[in-house]
């Protein structure tokens, strides 16, 4: 019995077989073919995506200590070429501070001391830096600090061996006598303790000031000659129940931020 069926069954298959020779001889399977080709072309070409990138995440494994190297060196050359850049721009704008004070000696016949500001305190109410000159290289209490081409930072307070401080002109400890360079040559004092302006006080009130004037050492005071520039009027104050009337300055340099600075052996 069982070898009947077997027989029935090969005689099936090979019926099946030679019918599906004869229509596709005649073209009756091709929409069948395409179909089935549009189900399993795709799967055939991811499954070789993913072999290739199988092989490819193996060759990068098996070099990952060379890859990281590289990057060492690439991170290492990128820190290199940043700090090499800062260099470069930290000399220019000595350079260039440097040609100003040079410009001001030449200009000048008081003798300058060039120093470098090692140490600051500019964000409470004291308003100090520490300059690298002291006592032996000629610096003395009284003495004007300046940048540029002779513009006032501050006076120095204190005189040490090796170190200077200099007390800044927006301390409210540090006065200054001051001259508008206006039709009058109007004269005052300039003080501190306003932030980042400075205040001139003392103006007298029938003598006219206005905004933009400019504002320089009158020279009436020991140690400090005439025409360092101080900073410029920014706001008038002038109220008729008032003696005098006083102007707001901005510095005509940022006293956040000197580094090289001069110091004028005046006494």
């Amino acid at each position: 019995m069982f070898r009947n069926l077997e027989k029935k069954t090969y005689f099936y298959l090979g019926t099946i077989f030679v019918v599906l020779i004869f229509f596709n001889y005649l073209g009756w399977l091709n929409p069948i073919k395409s179909g089935i080709r549009a189900i399993f072309v795709p799967i055939f070409v991811k499954s070789a995506q993913f072999s290739v990138g199988l092989k490819d995440g193996y060759a990068f494994f098996k070099d990952k200590e060379t890859f990281f190297d590289t990057y060492r060196e690439c991170e290492a050359d990128r820190q290199d070429k940043q700090l090499i850049e800062a260099q470069i721009k930290t000399l220019e704008n000595e350079n260039s501070e440097l040609r100003q004070l040079l410009n001001f000696k030449d200009q000048s016949d008081i003798l300058v001391l060039g120093a470098q500001v090692i140490g600051k305190n500019v964000e409470g109410a004291e308003k100090t830096i520490i300059i690298d000159k002291g006592s032996e290289a000629g610096t003395k209490i009284d003495q004007p600090v300046i940048v540029g081409n002779g513009i006032l930072i501050g006076k120095i307070i204190k005189a040490e061996k090796d170190i200077s401080i200099v007390r800044l002109i927006n301390d409210s400890q540090l006065k200054i006598a001051a001259t508008v360079l206006n039709h009058d040559h109007s004269l005052g004092v300039v003080e501190g303790g306003y932030g980042l302006s400075v205040k001139m006080n003392f103006i007298p009130r029938n003598e006219v000031v206005v905004i933009g004037d400019q504002i320089i050492t009158s020279g009436l005071e020991m140690n400090i000659p005439r025409g360092l520039l101080i900073g410029n009027i920014t706001a008038v104050e002038n109220e008729s129940y008032q003696p005098f009337q006083e102007a707001i300055l901005t510095p005509s340099t940022d006293l956040s931020k000197p580094y090289i600075v001069s110091v004028l052996l005046t006494n």
